[in-house]
């Protein structure tokens, strides 16, 4: 039987690991010590590419499946753990979100129960000024994940025309995501108007498998270009997050080349993600792209 807690350091801070024991995905044999030591062998991947964004935290205290809640504000912490100031219209206040900015963050985090960790499009302490577009791939049954693997695809030919750098990653489920570093000098509207422009491209090229159409109804069997996901304060899973599902899945970047492969969303979880590290390329996360060029080729002003 593991010790159920333990004392240890991390990035040299000391932190007292609790619980360690205690079962988090129940049916998969998953305990809180595997969710620790996975994100202690994901940070050196994950830490820079969600440095100085504040996050949303999903806690899950009993496992999944089990009652979660979201955690916004973090009023006691370790006074090492760096927070970010963000007015909140449902809390009624000023919240402190965690940053992760570091290892012993990110174990801090994973010991609360932190199974799920969800990034702003935004940096501290500027969160009303996005510096990251997102496209999200969203299939709506019977369309599936080699839907979004075919329709990501032409999301990356477009944006490499566009000359727009972008990270690609599974969503943890059926969906992919694209993340595109700007210059946060674009209003909201600006930056949904793009990817709803990208979104209505695709559409044309392939009608029957892309919609970028609000109504449900319409979305039927095809995968939904989800530009309103851009809004202030919304949040998506970071990189190499855990997803709260069964098989412990892992939102994980991807190569261009893997879009031609035939892998599966089950395929990056808790336990296979360590092993694949080594197949995911550093990505620049620098706020340094304009969106006008990319306007001009879809044909638009921005």
């Amino acid at each position: 039987m593991k010790k159920t807690e333990e004392i240890v350091e991390v990035g040299g801070r000391t932190l007292a690991l609790s619980n360690l024991d205690k079962p988090m995905w129940k049916k998969e044999g998953i305990t809180k010590s595997d969710i620790i030591q996975y994100y202690l062998s994901v940070a050196p991947k994950m830490v820079p590419l969600i440095r100085n964004r504040p996050l949303m935290l999903n806690r899950y205290p009993h496992g999944v499946p089990g009652k979660s809640f979201v955690q916004k504000d973090w009023p006691h912490h370790p006074d090492w753990v760096r927070t970010a100031p963000v007015r909140s219209e449902s809390l009624n206040k000023t919240a402190r979100h965690v940053v992760c900015d570091d290892q012993a963050t990110l174990i801090w985090l994973a010991n609360m129960a932190c199974i799920e960790i969800n990034q702003f499009l935004a940096s501290a302490p500027d969160v009303e000024s996005h510096d990251m577009v997102l496209v999200d791939l969203d299939p709506h049954p019977p369309a599936g994940f080699e839907d979004s693997l075919e329709i990501a695809e032409a999301v990356h030919a477009a944006l490499d025309q566009m000359k727009l750098r972008h990270m690609i990653k599974t969503s943890g489920a059926d969906g992919i995501h694209f993340l595109i570093p700007i210059v946060p000098r674009y209003p909201i509207e600006v930056i949904r108007r793009f990817v709803l422009l990208l979104g209505v491209l695709l559409e044309r090229l392939a009608p029957k498998m892309v919609s970028t159409a609000r109504n449900k109804g319409q979305r039927e069997g095809k995968v939904y270009v989800d530009y309103l996901q851009n809004g202030l304060q919304k949040t998506i899973a970071a990189p190499f997050s855990l997803r709260p599902e069964p098989g412990a899945p892992v939102s994980f970047p991807l190569a261009p080349k893997d879009l031609k492969k035939s892998i599966h969303a089950e395929d990056f979880n808790l336990r296979t993600v360590p092993d694949l590290l080594k197949r995911v390329p550093d990505f620049d996360t620098a706020p340094n792209q304009a969106l006008e060029y990319a306007f001009q080729e879809l044909g638009a002003k921005s």
